[in-house]
């Protein structure tokens, strides 16, 4: 019994000898470690070159003579409605205080009569000042690009005597 014994024990070591072997349990096998890092990629960044928008060509001759009609509006045409919202941005704004009710002019303010700027040079001044200051600074949350524009066409028809 005691060879049967021996025998069996014998067997089961082998068995999980072999397992542990097939299971990697064993001696593992040296692995080549690297002898230099690896090489890195790198991302080099890429550039197009793209063709600038041309400027438009305007009829420049037409513009003058628009400019120079005998109304004076710039060649510009007043669109009641607007002038009717300007008239309301120019009252809520109290321009009125110093330039006068009808933009004569005060003491406080010049005369609005003899306005001659264009649109976008009158929004630049309104958002900027000028060299008025922070007096006629004002941001889109009091005066938007549509007011702005409503207020230009009033003061082209206060000008204008309308």
């Amino acid at each position: 019994m005691t060879s049967t014994r021996c025998l069996a024990a014998s067997l089961m070591l082998t068995v999980v000898a072999l397992l542990v072997a097939a299971c990697g349990g064993g001696p593992s096998q040296p692995t080549a470690t690297p002898t230099s890092p690896p090489p890195t990629v790198t991302p080099f960044p890429t550039f197009a070159f793209v063709e600038p928008t041309k400027a438009p060509v305007f009829d420049q001759t037409s513009q003058d003579d628009a400019a120079d009609d005998e109304s004076g509006n710039l060649g510009l045409e007043l669109d009641p409605k607007l002038v009717g919202r300007g008239r309301g941005r120019f009252e809520a704004l109290e321009c009125g205080n110093c330039h006068g009710a009808n933009g004569e002019g005060t003491e406080l303010g010049k005369s609005l009569l003899d306005f001659d700027l264009t649109e976008e040079d009158f929004v630049t001044f309104m958002r900027s000042g000028g060299e008025l200051g922070t007096v006629h600074q004002f941001s889109t949350d009091r005066l938007s690009n549509s007011g702005s524009r409503n207020l230009y066409q009033y003061l082209l028809s206060i000008a204008q005597g309308d």
